[in-house]
C-alpha cells in the first residue's frame, strides 16, 4: 500500500505540474502582469559558550513570482536553502553542491466576484492569534525556521482550496489527497529541539487507508473584530509509538529480536478563535479541542531486522491509542508609551483524556534499543500531540512577551522577546526555563538592511528530568545571530 501511495502521489504531482504549465503557457499567450521579487540572506550564527558556528540550514535566496491574468493568476516561491558542508576538504564526496533549491510553493489561482479558486503546492495559515495558534494544522511545519515568524515556518502541501465570500462571512475550504508531515531534525546535535525516540524509517508504519486530509475555517467580521469557527481532519504531522513485535528464529526465542512500531494518529480538531479591537487594545484568541485514534489495529509484519534469521513472529502488541486534547492561545496587543509595541500571549496545553493497550513485554527479554526497563513501559510516557502548536512538546503552559520600538523614521528596529516555561514542576519554583532573545535591525538603505541578534537560554538543574528537561538541553543553542538581508 506504501508503494501504491508513493506511485499516486507521483502521479498526482506531474499532473498538477503540468496543469500548471498549461496554465502559465496559456498567461503567457494573452496580455499578463509579471513581477518577481524576493531577497537575498546571509547569516551566520554562532554559540556564546564557545563562539563554534551552529550548522543549521537557511535560507539563502527567496524568489517570489507572479503571473496575473483577468482571472487568473500563477503564483510562486522558490527557495535555494544553504548548508555549510561538514566535509570542506573533499576527501569523503567530491560534490561540490551546499545547497538545494526548494519549491517552497507553485500554485494557480482562479478569481471571482465570490470566490477564489487554488490548486497547485501552497502555504495554508489558519487562526487569529501570531504564530502559536492551535489551529493550524492545514500545513505542517519546518522545525528547522520554528524561531521564525510567519510562513517562513511553513511547508506546503499540494492541495486544492477555496475562499468563499458572502456578505461579512468568508469560508476557507481546504482538500489534499496527500498526508504530509512536519520536517523534523532527527538526530541532528546542532538543532535544540528534540523528539524523546528517532525511529528509522523501516520502524514507521506506512498509512494503509487513503491519507485524505481537509477541513473548512470560517470567520464573520463585525464592527468589534472577528469571529471564526474551523473543523480539520487528517494524520499526525509527527509519528507515534504504535505498538511492539516480537520475533525468534522458529519456535526458539532465546535470543528475540523487538521490533518497535510506530505510525501515524488520524486526528480531528474543532476550533473556535477571533478578534475583539478597541482604541486601545487588540485581544486575539484561539481554542482547539482534538481527538486522536491510532488507525493501526493490526501491526503484524514480517521482521523488518534479518526477516531470514528471525522468521517467526511470537507476540505482537497494538497500542490502540485514543486520546482527548486541548490548546489554547490568547494574545494580548497594545500601544505603550514612547510607541513602544507589546506583544503578550499565554499558550496552555492539557490531556483531557489517554487510552491504550498495554505493553506486557516478558520481563524476561532484553530489549537494549528500548532504552527502558520493560516493567517500567507506560505508553502515556510517549504521548505527544501530532498536530497543534509545537510548544506542546515543550511545555503545558507558556508565556510570550515582545517589546518592540522603532525610530529614526523606522530606519532602526529594536525588540526584546522572551518565552517563558511557567508550568508547575516539582521541587520548582517560579520559572523553569526560558528563551529571551534581543534583536536590532537597522536599513542601511531601502534594499539593504543589517540584523544582529542575541538568543539567551536558560533551564534550571532542579527539573525532576533534569538533563533532559528541553530548556537544559536547549542552553546551548544560546547563540549570537548575524544577518545581511539585500531585496530586489
Amino acid at each position: 500500500m506504501n508503494n501504491l501511495n508513493k506511485r499516486a502521489q507521483s502521479y498526482l504531482t506531474r499532473y498538477v505540474f503540468l496543469f500548471i504549465c498549461s496554465v502559465l503557457y496559456n498567461l503567457e499567450a494573452n496580455t499578463s502582469n509579471f513581477s518577481l521579487s524576493g531577497h537575498a540572506d546571509f547569516t551566520y550564527i554562532s554559540r556564546l559558550s564557545d563562539q563554534s558556528l551552529i550548522n543549521i540550514p537557511y535560507r539563502m535566496v527567496s524568489l517570489n513570482l507572479e503571473n496575473q491574468g483577468d482571472q487568473i493568476t500563477l503564483n510562486g516561491n522558490f527557495a535555494l536553502e544553504y548548508h555549510v558542508r561538514d566535509d570542506s576538504y573533499f576527501l569523503g564526496s567530491s560534490d561540490p553542491q551546499d545547497f538545494i533549491i526548494d519549491m517552497r510553493e507553485l500554485y494557480v489561482s482562479y478569481n471571482t466576484d465570490i470566490y477564489e479558486l487554488r490548486i497547485g503546492k501552497q502555504i495554508h495559515s489558519w487562526g487569529s492569534v501570531d504564530e502559536n495558534s492551535p489551529l493550524d494544522n492545514a500545513s505542517g511545519l519546518d522545525y528547522y525556521y520554528l524561531f521564525f515568524g510567519g510562513i517562513e515556518r511553513k511547508m506546503a502541501t499540494l492541495s486544492a482550496a477555496m475562499d468563499y465570500y458572502m456578505g461579512n462571512l468568508k469560508i476557507n475550504t481546504v482538500f489534499s489527497p496527500l498526508h504530509s508531515t512536519n520536517r523534523i531534525p532527527l538526530g541532528d546535535d546542532d538543532f535544540p529541539v528534540q523528539l524523546p525516540i528517532y525511529p528509522d524509517a523501516n520502524e514507521i508504519l506506512p498509512i494503509s487507508k487513503r491519507p485524505y486530509e481537509g477541513g473548512f475555517y470560517a470567520t464573520y467580521s463585525t464592527d468589534f473584530g472577528d469571529l471564526s469557527a474551523s473543523y480539520f481532519s487528517g494524520y499526525d504531522r509527527t509519528f507515534n509509538l504504535t505498538g511492539v513485535n516480537v520475533y525468534g528464529r522458529g519456535s526458539d526465542i532465546s535470543f528475540p529480536n523487538v521490533d518497535i512500531v510506530f505510525g501515524y494518529r488520524k486526528t480531528n480538531v474543532l476550533g473556535l478563535g477571533g478578534v475583539f479591537l478597541n482604541d486601545w487594545f487588540i485581544l486575539r484568541y484561539d481554542l482547539g479541542y482534538f481527538t486522536t485514534e491510532d488507525q493501526n489495529t493490526s501491526i503484524e509484519r514480517p521482521s523488518s531486522f534479518n526477516p531470514i534469521y528471525y522468521d517467526s513472529l511470537h507476540f505482537t502488541y497494538p497500542l490502540l491509542e485514543e486520546a482527548e486534547y486541548f490548546q489554547s492561545t490568547i494574545q494580548f496587543e497594545t500601544e505603550l508609551p514612547f510607541d513602544i509595541t507589546l506583544l503578550a500571549q499565554y499558550f496552555t496545553h492539557d490531556t483531557l483524556h489517554y487510552s491504550s493497550d498495554s505493553l506486557p513485554v516478558d520481563q524476561e527479554i532484553d530489549i537494549p534499543n528500548l532504552e527502558i526497563d520493560p516493567s517500567n513501559i507506560d505508553p502515556s510516557n510517549f504521548f505527544t500531540p501530532g498536530m497543534g502548536v509545537p510548544l506542546a512538546i515543550l511545555t503545558k503552559k507558556a508565556v510570550f512577551l515582545s517589546l518592540e520600538k522603532k525610530i529614526l523614521d523606522e530606519q532602526l528596529n529594536i525588540s526584546i522577546t522572551s518565552m517563558m516555561d511557567i508550568a508547575e514542576y516539582e521541587d520548582v519554583s517560579g520559572t523553569a526555563g526560558s528563551l529571551m532573545e534581543l534583536k536590532v535591525s537597522y536599513k542601511f538603505e531601502q534594499d539593504l538592511e543589517g540584523l544582529i541578534a542575541l538568543t539567551k537560554v536558560n533551564g534550571t538543574s532542579a527539573h525532576p528530568d533534569g538533563d533532559n528537561y528541553p530548556f537544559n538541553r536547549m542552553e546551548d543553542f544560546s547563540h549570537i545571530r548575524f544577518e545581511l538581508k539585500y531585496f530586489f
